[in-house]
C-alpha cells in the first residue's frame, strides 16, 4: 500500500524530523505548520527544505511543499500525520476538519488519548468525511532543532505501538506504515498505545521533585543528567505500577519493564529509545525543562496521566502517586489540570463501564 503523497502537520523538533526523513528517503512529503504559529515557522518556510543531521539519514531535505496552508497540505494527501504536543491538538483537529477525506489516514503521533479525541469530535460534525484514525505511542525520533530549519535525530524508537480507532481497522494500514518506519508494531487498541507512552510516566515526577532547581537555575536543568536520582526513580517507579494496575483492569497489558529498567540513568527512557552506544549520555545532554511551564508538565500531566487518573476513578483502581503527581503538578503551574485536561467526556468514555470502554475502541 503506498502512502502518498504524505502530509506532517506541526512545526515543532518531531514534526522537522519527521518531514526530513521521509522526504530525504525519495516520498511526497508536504510540511505544514499552523497559521497561528507561522512566525516560528518562518526559517523552514523561507528556506523551504530542512537540514536534516544526528544518526541515520543526513542532508538537505525538500519536502515538495512547505507551508501553512492546511488545506493545501490535505488536498489529496493519503497519510496525515499529526506531530505536535496534545495541548496543541484542539487547533490543529479544528482546521483539518473541514478539509478530511475517507480516503485518509490521521495518525496521531504520541497520541495521548488524541485519537478519541478527533473520533469524539468528528462525531459531533454533521456531514464530514470520516477517514481512518490511529494512534501511536511515541514518535520514532527523539530530536531536537539545532537551529534554523535544522534538526537533529539524536536516537530513534525501538519500536512504536500502534492502533486505529476501532482496532479492527489496525492491520489495514500496518504494511504500508511498516515500510514508512520499520519499528511499527500494532496494539490491542489505542487505549494501550496510550498507556504505553513513556513520557506521563518520566517526565512529570522529574520536573516536580526538582522544580526547585528548576526556578533557582532559571533554565539551567538537565533532567536526565541530574534530576532522576533513585528517590525521583522510585516515584516513577510506582506510578507507572498504577498504571499497569488501570489497564488491567480494562483488560489488556501495558509493556512491560524489568524493575531494573527504572534504576538506569535515564530510567525507562532509555529502553524506549536506542540507536546509539551511549543513549544514556545522549539522555543527559539533553537541556531542560528549562521552566516549570514547559510540556513535560503541561503536557504529560492533564493530556497523559489525568485520563489514566479518572479511569481509575471509574473501574475502583487506586492511582495514589498518579493523583498526586496531578495535585501538585496543577499548583507548581497554577492550572488546575482535572478541570482543563483531556477528560473521559472529552474522550466520549463518560459513563461507560470497562465492557463499554473496550467496546468502543475495538469494537469487536
Amino acid at each position: 500500500m503506498k502512502l502518498e503523497p504524505i502530509a506532517v502537520l506541526g512545526g515543532g523538533h518531531g514534526a522537522h524530523a519527521m518531514a526530513a526523513d521521509l522526504a530525504l528517503a525519495g516520498h511526497a512529503v508536504r510540511f505544514c505548520e499552523h497559521p497561528l504559529f507561522a512566525d516560528r515557522f518562518r526559517p523552514t518556510l523561507e528556506a523551504a527544505s530542512i537540514e536534516l543531521g544526528g544518526i541515520g539519514r543526513r542532508g538537505r531535505a525538500r519536502p515538495a511543499l512547505v507551508t501553512t496552508d492546511v488545506a493545501a497540505a490535505l488536498d489529496g494527501a493519503r497519510l496525515v500525520n499529526v506531530v505536535v504536543p496534545a495541548f496543541g491538538h484542539e487547533v490543529f483537529f479544528a482546521a483539518m476538519l473541514p478539509h478530511l477525506q475517507e480516503e485518509q489516514a490521521i495518525i496521531v503521533w504520541a497520541g495521548d488519548f488524541g485519537a478519541l479525541r478527533l473520533e469524539h469530535l468528528l462525531a459531533r460534525v454533521d456531514e464530514v468525511d470520516r477517514p481512518a484514525i490511529l494512534e501511536t505511542s511515541t514518535l520514532p525520533y527523539a530530536a531536537r532543532l539545532s537551529g534554523p530549519a535544522s534538526v537533529d535525530i539524536l536516537l530513534r524508537a525501538n519500536r512504536v505501538l500502534i492502533a486505529a480507532l476501532p482496532a479492527t481497522e489496525t492491520d489495514d494500514w500496518l504494511p504500508g506504515l511498516r515500510e514508512l518506519w520499520p519499528e511499527i508494531e500494532p496494539a490491542e487498541h489505542v487505549l494501550q498505545v496510550a498507556f504505553s507512552n513513556p513520557n506521563p510516566i518520566v517526565h512529570p515526577a522529574g520536573c516536580l521533585l526538582n522544580a526547585g532547581r528548576i526556578e533557582f537555575t532559571r533554565g539551567d536543568y538537565y533532567m536526565y543528567r541530574e534530576g532522576l536520582t533513585p528517590a525521583v526513580r522510585r516515584v516513577i517507579h510506582t506510578a507507572f505500577g498504577e498504571m499497569r494496575a488501570v489497564a488491567a483492569a480494562l483488560g489488556f497489558a501495558v509493556p512491560a519493564f524489568a524493575d531494573s529498567d527504572f534504576d538506569k540513568p535515564a530510567s525507562v527512557m532509555g529502553e524506549v529509545f536506542v540507536g546509539a552506544e551511549n543513549r544514556y549520555e545522549v539522555c543527559a545532554g539533553v537541556k531542560g525543562p528549562t521552566s516549570l511551564q514547559d510540556r513535560y508538565l503541561t503536557e504529560d500531566l492533564p493530556y497523559g496521566l489525568l485520563p489514566v487518573s479518572q479511569l481509575g476513578d471509574v473501574l475502583g483502581v487506586p492511582t495514589p502517586t498518579i493523583d498526586a503527581i496531578l495535585q501538585l503538578g496543577s499548583l507548581v503551574c497554577e492550572c488546575d489540570f482535572r478541570r482543563e485536561g483531556r477528560t473521559l467526556e472529552s474522550l466520549g468514555l463518560a459513563g461507560l463501564d470497562a465492557a463499554g470502554i473496550v467496546h468502543l475502541v475495538t469494537m469487536a
